[in-house]
């Protein structure tokens, strides 16, 4: 798995919503890839803080899908 690959999955990974084989080709990555490690931790605690400090009631799946793909868009740096 490529860096570009792993960014894009790692929500699935995160709410864990990826196929066992996928799993493993991601965790191998990010144990090999600081930082994909990074930008895994940074997008659980962010799903972390939005669950704790957000979701007393359901998002509408629309909004899901803008704040979703906001997140993805974002470009880190070292």
């Amino acid at each position: 798995m490529d860096c570009k690959k792993a960014k894009q999955t790692v929500f699935l990974f995160t709410d864990d919503e990826m196929e066992e084989a996928a799993l493993l080709l991601l965790r191998r990555h990010l144990d090999a890839c600081p930082e994909c490690a990074r930008h895994a931790e940074y997008v659980r605690r962010l799903i972390l803080l939005v669950r704790q400090r957000c979701c007393r009631q359901a998002a509408p799946p629309a909004l899901r899908v803008r704040i979703l793909a906001r997140v993805r868009s974002v470009r880190f740096e070292e």
